[in-house]
């Protein structure tokens, strides 16, 4: 048997990788302070957000047809220099269009060139634990969050002054432009670091002792090797789009728009629930835990069910927790259960998609046709970042927005169920 490394220093690698790429999840966090800095109502900041899920989703598509050309270990170095830059850069940046451009584009393309290296090239070496995998390996973009909301609030406002505070405003002022550099300087080191672990496995390899399963509609797997060009032609791939586009779209939606739900004022600017008063950024950090966890544990169940199976799972419980969310505004704790429910199923999306397209459309191709597959989720990022606000107006409403968000989950479920492997090329 040809003698290799050993394979879990890769998933080191893609776990450190992960944590700085996920810090975008951060912004409900930063825009707390990052409003204020510019002078712009955090409606607008917003679209800081939604332009950087929109540029990582976009810059996937050439990423991961690069990084089969070039090796991932390269083009996630190339992420991480530019989302380095893209922060450190933020730090000079005093307006809206400036941070839009470096907190928004180069941030995100960052990100994007970053994200599929690590998944492309854990597959290669965890044939026989995709699901379980995919999860460890962006376990870390859930959870990078959790570490760096602390950290952001730390240097943005060390003393913890109320919003409220007169000094609040000239004190963020001073501290931005640190914050912004350390961060860089830190996400920097995390996403090079961990690219040097970034090898494929040689040609031929698998590991010892493991028989895959042959190719079957009930597996899910094609056992046909398509290229990218081949994929986007077959009905499969648009069901698998259509459906990441709903769950993750219903998923972003909740998770953009429980703060504000819980902080639903009266005429008289008091809170109508009492949820109001909760701490956001415990809930925050929890949530972003569970997303994690999320990430492997449905991953893992992939690998015992299949990913069809789990995915049904999934959007069902998705669904069912959408459409009692509302009632969750009674009690503080019944509501952090229920957010942190919700972000749980949420990240088994980022184990899930992977394992179906790698099932479906083959296994050495996963970089350039999960590139295509993730566009859908730069839809729905962009939608989810700005269109809360723009529903509720619309609606007067969060409950019928939760009960919407509940019925494009049963949609991902009846999609996912419908989805049968392509038999030929």
């Amino acid at each position: 048997m040809l003698k290799v490394r050993n394979r879990w220093i890769v998933v080191i690698g893609a776990i450190l990788i992960q944590i700085a790429l996920g810090t975008i999840y951060c912004w409900g966090t930063l825009t707390i302070f990052v409003s204020p800095y510019l002078n712009e109502p955090k409606e607008a900041t917003v679209y800081i957000f939604g332009v950087g899920l929109l540029t990582f989703a976009i810059v996937m598509i050439f990423a991961g047809q690069l990084q089969n050309k070039y090796g991932p270990k390269k083009i996630a170095i190339l992420g991480g220099i530019l989302l380095g830059a893209g922060v450190i850069l933020s730090a000079a940046m005093t307006t809206f269009t400036g941070l839009l451009f470096t907190y928004g584009i180069l941030f995100g393309a960052g990100i994007g060139f970053g994200y599929v290296c690590p998944i492309a090239c854990a597959s290669k070496w965890f044939p026989d634990k995709k699901g379980f995998i995919n999860g460890i390996a962006v376990a870390g973009f859930g959870a990078g969050s959790f570490i760096f909301n602390y950290v952001i609030k730390a240097l943005a406002n060390p003393n913890n002054l109320e919003t409220t505070d007169s000094n609040f405003i000239s004190t963020i002022s001073n501290n931005m432009p640190i914050m912004f550099i350390v961060l860089g300087i830190i996400y920097l080191v995390l996403v090079i670091g961990g690219s040097f672990t970034l090898n494929n496995p040689p040609e031929g390899w698998k590991p010892e002792g493991w028989n895959p399963l042959p190719p079957s509609e009930e597996s899910g797997i094609s056992g046909i090797e398509f290229e990218r060009y081949q994929t986007i032609k077959l009905p499969q791939f648009w069901m698998l789009w259509a459906t990441f586009v709903l769950s993750a779209m219903s998923g972003l939606m909740v998770i953009g728009s429980y703060s504000s739900f819980a902080k639903t004022v009266d005429a008289t600017d008091n809170f109508i629930y009492v949820i109001g008063t909760v701490d956001f950024v415990l809930i925050g950090s929890l949530a972003a835990l569970f997303n994690g966890l999320g990430r492997i544990l449905w991953g893992k169940l992939a690998d015992i069910i299949t990913y069809k199976k789990a995915m049904l799972v999934m959007f069902i419980t998705q669904a069912i927790l959408m459409s009692i969310y509302f009632t969750s505004n009674i009690n503080g704790l019944y509501f952090m259960f229920m957010t942190c429910a919700i972000y749980f199923c949420f990240g088994g999306n980022f184990s899930l998609f992977p394992t179906a397209t790698a099932d479906l459309f083959g296994p050495e191709n996963l970089g350039p046709n999960y590139g295509v597959v993730f566009t859908a989720y730069g839809i729905a990022g962009f939608v989810g970042a700005v269109g809360v606000n723009i529903f509720v107006t619309a609606f007067g409403s969060y409950l019928v927005l939760f009960i919407v968000m509940s019925i494009l989950s049963i949609g991902a479920a009846i999609l996912a169920f419908l989805i049968k492997p392509p038999k030929t090329r």
